[in-house]
């Protein structure tokens, strides 16, 4: 079974949660975005770490870019710099995971022109899973 790794903002729980649901029939969910409930300057160093070692065991990261805070499509700096990791292992590695994206990219952050250039590349799919 297919390795995948959720990501998307921690505050959308519901999103994950539901998304996480869905997607065991196919792959087997091996990260995702989890709230840290107790002192985030001491527990974010763990969880960050072994967060970004599921990104070289998984098959698939999923980008789950929904609307958050008015912004349509979100993907925040930390998601960016998740896909920016994966594409980065991929170029340096055997190893390919593929990176889909729920929705559309986003064409108003900062980083919007990179993203765009990835999808354009290939690197970076827009597919509902």
């Amino acid at each position: 079974m297919k390795k995948i790794v959720i990501s998307a903002s921690a505050k959308l729980e519901l999103a994950i949660s539901k998304w996480r649901k869905i997607l065991k029939k196919d792959f087997e969910v091996i990260a995702y975005p989890e709230q840290i409930s107790g002192d985030l300057h001491q527990e974010y160093p763990a969880v960050h770490a072994d967060f970004y070692k599921s990104l070289f065991q998984t098959d698939v990261l999923f980008v789950l870019n929904e609307d958050k805070g008015g912004q349509k499509n979100y993907i925040g700096p930390s998601v960016f710099a998740e896909i920016a990791f994966v594409i980065g292992l991929n170029q340096t590695s055997k190893k390919q995971v593929k990176i889909l994206c729920m929705n559309p990219l986003p064409e108003d952050l900062a980083y919007s022109e990179e993203l765009l250039l990835w999808r354009d590349l290939g690197w970076i799919e827009i597919q509902i899973l």
